[in-house]
């Protein structure tokens, strides 16, 4: 199997994000991307999938750095387990809580935003019934 390989250039280009970010990623270790000899990074498309979705976690979200470290730390985790990488039952178990404890966080975002929404709804309705009112004024 070929494994592509890509200069920072390439993945700013490709993710929308300013080299100085990227590097920023993999300074706070979200990202690894293997170097050359000569120092330069290299990033495999699974690189740029984490990248975007940081990217997604950071602007979408609004998820600090500790939580999106929390967030990717969990899914490798979670990876590993199901790679078979690991077999120690109790690490499996804190994991599902973790996983649990996530559901229980988005859930609560979750009902947020429904009322939020609802809100808008609710708001939108209101502002084109007075802009019908003032409308109908004018004629």
């Amino acid at each position: 199997m070929n494994i592509n390989y890509y200069q920072i250039d390439e993945v700013a280009k490709s993710t929308g994000i300013t080299k100085r970010t990227i590097r920023y990623y993999e300074e706070m270790e979200l990202v690894k991307p293997m170097r050359t000899e000569a120092g330069y990074r290299l990033y495999t498309q699974s690189d740029i999938e984490i990248i975007k979705e940081i990217k997604e976690l950071r602007i979408k979200l609004g998820m600090n750095f500790e939580q999106i470290q929390h967030f990717l730390g969990l899914k490798n985790s979670i990876l590993e387990i199901l790679d078979g990488d690991t077999k120690d039952i109790r690490q499996i178990e804190e994991t599902e809580d973790k996983i649990k404890e996530l559901m229980i966080l988005v859930d609560e975002k979750d009902a947020v935003l429904k009322r939020i929404k609802n809100n808008c709804n609710k708001y939108l309705n209101e502002l084109e019934k007075r802009t019908k009112q003032l409308e109908e004024c004018q004629l």
